[in-house]
């Protein structure tokens, strides 16, 4: 890969979760690429505050929305203003600052689309706080979804060093998942996830596994007939019309395992744990959170708002970290494919 600067923006998050912290400790650690230019849309007051706490000396440099590489300083935390409407308290989440954290990642897209901007990363937020104050959006990544110009439903991955997982379905009960599982979910979302794979992660020829449902992926419909009515009939519809190598429905409880893991490039998983446990197991701290069908490359730590150890100087930013350098990487195979 070659040595080409690249400016990220990244969000403030939920000002009372670790949020500020992480990233403070991500530009310290020296782990974040060297060729990338790190911008922050957060309130430097904040920031002030979180480096007295954790006892950090790093400089902050104001920067204006319409960012020139001339703007960046190296090794200060560089900062686009935007202001807290009220006091923070480490840990606990304030109704009053939900126009703060709505007005980062409206800002932070904006940005991207009016200046030399390479990609986004978000820190995370408070989506109950969000849902009180009017958020009518599922989560994180379907508002990023309506701030798209392109028309398809986002589509969730989640990476870490060796593995590539996709929730089908995310944020439900288990016992809506049988029922929200279709052959039109599963096209649409391996759709976009090859598209994005080829592009954004250098795969010419994804190869993809399917998970079932059911125990032992319902042993012939004996332990639930979901393999049989929907995902098989899915995945043979997809082996038609897209030219990718993909397999299943595959027993969840060995998909994963070290051989397995090494003969596929990403496992499509019926519900949130099923894709989650498996990416936390292999590298907790340092799994990453990437949208794909957007019109701008957005990756996030894996992990929530932490406010159990918030202002308590105890966050790992190793998520972070590798979300700063994977949105890099991403960049990097966009303009060279």
């Amino acid at each position: 890969m070659s040595n080409l600067k690249e400016v990220i923006l990244l969000t403030a998050g939920d000002p009372a979760s670790i949020s500020t912290e992480i990233t403070i400790k991500a530009l310290e650690s020296k782990r974040i690429n060297k060729n990338i230019n790190l911008v922050v849309i957060t309130d430097p007051v904040l920031v002030d505050e979180y480096k007295k706490l954790i006892r950090s000396d790093i400089k902050i440099n104001e920067i204006k929305d319409k960012i020139k590489f001339s703007d960046y300083k190296d090794n200060q935390l560089n900062v686009i203003p935007i202001k807290l409407l009220n006091k923070v308290e480490y840990g606990k989440p304030d109704i009053k600052n939900f126009s703060f954290t709505k007005s980062s990642i409206l800002k932070t897209v904006k940005i991207y689309n009016k200046s030399i901007a390479s990609a986004i990363v978000t820190n995370p937020i408070n989506k109950y706080l969000m849902y009180k104050s009017g958020f009518n959006f599922e989560g994180h990544t379907d508002f990023l979804g309506s701030l798209s110009t392109k028309k398809k439903k986002p589509v969730m991955i989640l990476v870490t060093n060796g593995l590539k997982t996709l929730p089908l379905t995310i944020h439900v009960p288990l016992k809506n998942v049988s029922q929200m599982i279709t052959k039109e979910l599963i096209y649409s979302k391996v759709k976009i996830a090859v598209d994005d794979l080829k592009i954004l992660f250098d795969i010419n020829k994804p190869s993809i596994i399917v998970t079932g449902l059911n125990p032992h992926a319902g042993e012939n419909g004996d332990l639930g007939d979901e393999e049989i009515k929907v995902i098989k009939p899915a995945i043979d519809e997809l082996k038609k019309l897209i030219d990718i190598s993909i397999t299943g429905p595959i027993s969840a409880d060995i998909a994963f395992t070290t051989e397995k893991r090494f003969h596929y490039d990403l496992a499509v998983c019926m519900y949130h744990d099923q894709a989650l446990i498996p990416i936390k197991t292999l590298d907790f701290q340092n799994g990453v959170n990437v949208t794909l069908g957007l019109d701008f490359i957005r990756t996030s730590p894996d992990h929530g708002t932490a406010f159990d150890i918030a202002g308590k100087n105890l966050a790992n930013p190793g998520s972070l970290i590798s979300a700063i350098n994977l949105a890099y990487e991403m960049s990097y195979n966009k303009k060279n494919a």
